[in-house]
Order: structure tokens, then sequence, then C-alpha cells
């Protein structure tokens, strides 16, 4: 059980279970549950800019640095960290020997994803529904017959890759399985870190996670180890009305549930989420650019600079219904209409240019019914 990781997240039955059952496995917990835990005793910004990195750095001098900057904020840090989350929770305190370098709990809540949907079932009917899906995941083996060469091609994929542009390294061989590899930092400072081929590894840290030359990765990462994973064999069992009968000897009945006032309602599938969780609309309100206030944006109807954008409705008015009337600029040389000053109203029969009439437009059956009826009402003209 040396090899074993175990990862748990914020609950203390677990981890209390977990070291009975499993002591000499390496305890882990989910950073993710720390930091939400964190919030709520630590307030600042500080916190998760330094937390994360730390947690994430291979190197224990990179995870010192980033745990200093915490500190210089607040001393109550450490000693909190250690009374309520004294697992494992930062890559450079995780073994070498355990190629899994996560600091969540991914893999379970992809698990609980997997099964969401058979969660109301009974119990005997949820273990055959997670059969049956563990059946078509392992049906995978057929995915390794095709597979060739030592190393995993996505693996390798990922190493061609990685090797690219490192022109700026400076690589200086020492005993035939040693070697340094430098580079200098921001112009001013050298770093360098040794690699060891022999023994698979480097200072650095980063040599079991993405290592740069296929045969010296970990075996791991190998075809072999893959169809080692997928060699177990699920046996398939028949329907429940075919199982053995056990004699037991009395008859088992329902238990007898208490009368509710009200009705059985439908099984929650979708878990409750958490404080730190709840996003959304209903848990926070917009913030107006122009007036600073809650509950409106500034492009908003209810901005009190603005207003409303709405038009206002104008009184309808009558259109004379009738020939467009054309206009003229100007009245050509011996034409019989005159140009009247611009503060004198016009006459309509002025309007009218003689030599050019405009050309009669097409009237539906009720327009012509009211034009004649303007006509006759209007004066004759003798």
């Amino acid at each position: 059980m040396d090899k074993l990781s175990v990862s748990i997240d914020a609950h203390k039955g677990l981890e209390a279970a977990v070291k009975t059952i499993f002591p000499q496995a390496e305890h882990r917990e989910c950073f993710k549950h720390l930091m939400d835990n964190m919030k709520k005793n630590f307030r600042g910004a500080i916190y998760s800019k330094y937390m994360w990195p730390a947690a994430r750095a291979y190197l224990s001098d990179n995870h010192e640095y980033f745990m200093s900057k915490v500190m210089a904020a607040s001393a109550a840090v450490l000693p909190w960290l250690n009374e309520h989350h004294n697992l494992l929770w930062a890559r450079s305190k995780f073994s070498h020997d355990i190629k899994c370098d996560y600091i969540n709990n991914n893999l379970a809540e992809s698990w609980n994803s997997w099964i969401k949907e058979n969660k109301y079932l009974p119990v005997y009917a949820l273990a055959n529904a997670i059969r049956e899906q563990t059946l078509k995941l392992l049906a995978k083996w057929t995915i390794s017959r095709a597979l060739k060469g030592t190393i995993l091609s996505d693996v390798v994929h990922q190493m061609n890759a990685a090797s690219k542009g490192l022109g700026h390294l400076k690589v200086t061989k020492g005993d035939r399985n040693q070697a340094e590899v430098s580079v200098v930092y921001k112009d001013e400072e050298v770093r360098r870190h040794v690699v060891y081929l022999d023994q698979k590894i480097c200072t650095c840290r980063e040599w079991e996670r993405n290592p740069n030359m296929e045969q010296y990765i970990d075996m791991a990462f190998s075809v072999e180890k893959f169809k080692a994973a997928y060699a177990g064999v699920i046996p398939n069992i028949t329907d429940r009305n075919q199982w053995p009968q056990a004699d037991k000897g009395f008859k088992l009945q329902p238990p007898v549930a208490k009368p509710k006032k009200k009705t059985a309602r439908r099984l929650r599938k979708k878990r409750i989420l958490s404080c730190m969780e709840r996003t959304g609309k209903a848990t926070r309100q917009s913030k107006c650019d122009g007036c600073g206030e809650l509950g409106h944006m500034k492009g908003s109807s209810n901005y009190p600079l603005i207003g409303t954008k709405k038009r206002k409705r104008t009184k309808k008015t009558k259109s004379i219904v009738g020939r467009k009337k054309a206009k003229t600029d100007a009245p050509k040389e011996g034409s019989s209409s005159k140009r009247l000053p611009l503060d004198e109203p016009v006459p309509l029969e002025m309007v009218v240019c003689e030599d050019h009439p405009a050309p009669a437009k097409k009237m539906t059956p009720r327009k012509k019914q009211l034009a004649s009826k303007v006509k006759k009402a209007s004066p004759t003209k003798t």
C-alpha cells in the first residue's frame, strides 16, 4: 500500500476511515475544498494569488516562496492549515512513485456525473447499472490490439510538443548518464537543474510528468501498462428472476413508513451546491457605471439621467386623398406659372406644372370612391 494515494474532500468522517483502513497509503486532500474553507476565515485576493501557485509548484523552494507571501499577509494561516488541513495538498509534497499530480478531486466528480442518472435506483439495480457501465469502459481493451511500440502515442505527441522551442537552454554533460541544463531567467539570474538518465529523475521534479526522451520514459506510460489496466474481466450475469432463491425462514416485509402530510416528491438528482458555488442573477446585482447604483445598467431605461427611451406617440393627422402634386424649383420660360415669395401661402392650382403634369397614380376602388366625393364637393372653376 506504499504506492497507493487516497484523495478526499472536506469530510472528516472519510478522513478518519481512510486512515484506519489504509494506514500506509499517501493521504491527500482536495485543494479546492481547502480554498473554500479558507475563504471563510481569511479574506483577500492575496491568498488566492499565492496559494494556488504554492499548490501547483513542483519544487519545494518555489512552494516555500509562495507560502512566505501568504504568511506575510497573515501569520495565522500556517497554524490554521496545520490544525484543519494537515493532509498533503501541494505537488512538492507528493511521492515520486505515484504518477498522479492532481491537486483536486476531479476524478471523483466525473464518477459522480457518470452515475448521476442511476442514483435514484435501488441498491441492487444501481450495482447492476454500474456493472454494465464498467463493462463498456473495459471494452477499451480492443484498442490495445492496434497499439504498436513501447510508449503510448498520446504520450509521444506530448513529448514532441514539449521538446520544441528549447534553443534557449544550455546543456552541459558530466557523467555518461548525467547532464546540467541551464537557462538565463530575466537576463540576470541563471537557473540550473541536473538530469539523471539512469534514475529517470530531474531536480525540477517534472521528469515523471513530462519526460523528454522516449527510451527514458517511465513504464507507467507504456503500452504494456495500458493493456494491463484493461485486462480485468467482469463476469456476465443473468437477470434477477434467474438468481437462486435462498430460504430465509421468514418473509421480509417492506418497511412501514410514517404517514406524511405532503405527497412524495420526485427524487433529487442534482446535488445541492455549496455557498461558494452558487452563482447567477439571483445572487448578484448588476452595478451601473453612470450613477453607481445596483439593479440597472447605464443603457437601461431605469437610468435616472436618461429616462425612458420609448418614443412618445403623436396625434394622428388625416391625409388628403387625391393625386400627388408635382413640385417645381423654378418656372420655365413661356410657362404661365408665377413664383411667389416664401412668406405668402401658395394656392394648390399654382403648384401644378402645366407643361409636365404628373402621371396618374393607380388607386384602389375605395380611394377612387373617396376621390370622386371630394371632386363633387369642391366648387367648379368658371
